[in-house]
């Protein structure tokens, strides 16, 4: 199963990238991470996400994932320079609502 693949040109021309495609998985890495996902829901057990798998599982971009661990809004743990959120606290905050600052 291919994937697939954008150019962007500088012509000021509208992209071919459309909004639902980001959060569509795009390879089979992506289908791992939902069947991850997926797995451990089944399981009633956590699952620790990065920052692709929370842009497919909320359908946020990378950008936000980051502003909001940023601001403190979304829980997360570092390790090394990655960063790693408990599905269950993603949860938590996405039922009480997201309250972003500019």
């Amino acid at each position: 199963m291919g994937h697939q693949r954008y150019e962007f040109a500088c012509t000021g021309e509208a992209s071919p990238f459309h909004e639902e495609d980001r959060f569509s998985p795009q390879n089979e890495a992506d289908y791992e991470r939902l069947g991850r996902i997926a797995a451990a829901e089944a399981a009633g057990t956590d699952v620790f996400l990065d920052v692709r798998s929370i842009e497919l599982y909320v359908h946020i971009s990378r950008r936000t994932v980051y502003r909001l661990v940023g601001q403190g809004v979304i829980p997360h743990t570092r390790i090394g320079r990655y960063i790693r959120v408990s599905k269950r606290a993603l949860d938590e905050v996405l039922t009480q609502g997201i309250a972003v600052t500019s």
